[in-house]
């Protein structure tokens, strides 16, 4: 013979699913207040033969660039993003005869990564964090 289902654990079993949507929601609601928070990126580049760089432009996962051919250098380029999945990235590519340079991210006024590039056509790639995701 069947246990019958009481009705005071129904009334719990419906409170429970009613605090579980509203914890859904409430999780929704804060990943979308980080994901619509701006930050500021500078993106520089400095040293000697760098034929070109490549920069990140995107936001909230839409990956887009930016590429400068032969840059003066010292280059800098500042540029607002926002996301959890936005990902700064910058590289840059020295040419047939060689040299040295260095890529750097910061993020919202702190060094974020940092690399160099050696040799001819060496290469160098940056690529941070969103702090989107840590509610900075």
């Amino acid at each position: 013979m069947p246990k019958k289902f009481p009705a005071a654990m129904g009334g719990v079993l419906a409170a429970a699913l009613l605090v579980g949507c509203a914890s859904e929601k409430a999780v929704k609601d804060e990943f979308e207040k980080l994901d619509n928070k701006e930050f500021e990126v500078v993106y520089e580049v400095a040293g000697t033969n760098v034929k070109d760089v490549t920069y990140g432009v995107g936001e909230q996962g839409k990956a887009a660039t930016g590429t400068v051919d032969d840059p003066g250098l010292p280059w800098k380029k500042k540029v607002t993003m926002k996301g959890v999945a936005t990902a700064p990235s910058l590289s840059l590519i020295l040419g047939e005869k060689g040299g040295e340079a260095q890529c750097v991210i910061t993020v919202n006024g702190k060094e974020a990564k940092r690399a160099t590039a050696k040799g001819e056509f060496g290469t160098a790639t940056c690529v941070a964090a969103s702090p989107s995701g840590h509610g900075s």
